[in-house]
């Protein structure tokens, strides 16, 4: 009774700002006009409670533009052009943090005059930035990071707990958010598979791929020097699906015993997880490295980056690892395989599939001149593609087509 009731909420929250938005930015007419100035300000809304993550996306932002105004919850670091509008805790309590935001956005709009709203994950972020951007007349971006799951069915698989409330699929919902998505001047997504996605919700703007960005190390160590045979950098949930990892950990320790895995970040499934290392008696093969300032040099350590989630719009912590040098073995969702070649740079797999992981980190690791090979063609194609400079031109390019 209590999920019913949870999602029946969930379901008049979402529709009802949904179509306000939708209808504030129709009744603005705002939508297709070009922007007759520069863009020059940016303002961005998001929640960043990962610096790797933050880095990828707002330093090519800072880049691109002459400032990019944050309104995010607190400060993560400094960087040139960048200036940070954090709603007081007390408003944030009193009204909750979406509506603090957005509050905080309206005096952002008088103080900055940003010449584009920016917001990450459409709900509440994106949602946010449309209502500020048709409130002042400017231009607006919805950074759809997590790919088709942020809309699909509403949301509800995504990682909100009001989406999540949804319970499964609403169609009803999934109408709703259309049709706001459909309100944006720019949609920028991270591959192809999402920007088929939008196109057939009948969205018309611009669309553009602009994945987020990586920072380049200069080296790139051979094998023989590299400490850890796998490596999965993430979050330890079931959005991560890291049971599947353990699970290919397991047939590979029978072939190569003295297999060593390096598993960065933590989460709530943390301990369901060194259960699972027990029955399948790989405790010793695993370190457990929790959260780390130091994922570069731990990647750029390492021979096979795994990824074994149920989705992904495309990995930031697999970019790293392909610039790192890591060869990818990873899990055929989202966009992951805009990136992956199966037998060039790394091989994707059906997700389930834990005998063909198992044989591809077996082969990769049993040769070093193949392991070299592939190696270098991943650090190659993600720094050609994903370099903080790469992107950063694509977004100036997105930029000049709003004005064009």
């Amino acid at each position: 009774m209590k999920k019913i009731l949870l999602g029946l909420i969930s379901r008049i929250i979402l529709g009802f700002f949904y179509t306000a938005v939708a209808l504030l930015s129709a009744i603005t007419q705002r939508r297709g006009r070009k922007y007759n100035k520069s863009i020059k300000t940016i303002a961005v809304v998001g929640t960043f409670h990962n610096p790797n993550w933050f880095h990828a996306h707002i330093t090519p932002l800072t880049m691109a533009s002459e400032r990019v105004v944050l309104i995010c919850d607190e400060p993560v670091t400094e960087l040139p052009g960048l200036v940070y509008a954090c709603p007081p805790a007390l408003l944030s309590k009193l009204c909750s943090r979406a509506l603090a935001k957005f509050i905080w956005g309206i005096w952002v709009g008088f103080k900055y005059k940003p010449d584009l709203y920016m917001g990450y994950h459409i709900f509440p972020a994106a949602l946010t930035a449309l209502a500020l951007a048709r409130i002042f007349n400017r231009p607006a971006c919805y950074q759809c990071t997590a790919g088709p799951l942020e809309l699909e069915g509403g949301g509800w698989a995504a990682e909100n707990r009001i989406l999540v409330a949804l319970g499964g699929a609403s169609p009803w919902v999934e109408r709703r958010v259309n049709a706001a998505v459909r309100e944006f001047d720019l949609v920028v997504v991270r591959g192809s598979g999402a920007q088929n996605y939008v196109r057939g919700i009948g969205y018309k703007g611009d669309l553009e791929i602009i994945t987020g960005s990586v920072d380049v190390p200069e080296h790139s160590v051979g094998y023989q020097k590299r400490e850890a045979d796998l490596i999965f950098v993430g979050r330890l949930t079931e959005y991560k699906r890291p049971d599947r990892l353990f699970d290919v950990i397991g047939l590979v320790a029978k072939r190569i015993p003295n297999l060593a895995v390096h598993i960065v970040g933590d989460g709530p499934d943390q301990q369901t997880l060194v259960q699972q290392a027990e029955r399948l008696g790989i405790t010793d093969n695993i370190r457990f490295l929790g959260q780390r300032s130091d994922v570069q040099q731990l990647l750029g350590s390492a021979r096979v980056f795994m990824l074994t989630s149920r989705w992904e719009g495309l990995s930031i912590a697999m970019m790293e690892a392909m610039v790192a040098g890591a060869v990818p073995v990873v899990a055929d969702v989202g966009d992951l395989k805009d990136f992956v070649k199966s037998g060039d740079n790394g091989y994707v797999v059906e997700p389930d599939d834990i005998a063909t992981y198992a044989a591809h980190v077996e082969s990769i690791l049993g040769s070093a001149e193949g392991w070299s090979e592939m190696s270098d063609k991943a650090r190659e194609l993600a720094t050609l593609r994903s370099s903080r400079e790469a992107i950063a031109t694509r977004w100036r390019g997105a930029f000049d087509a709003l004005k064009s």
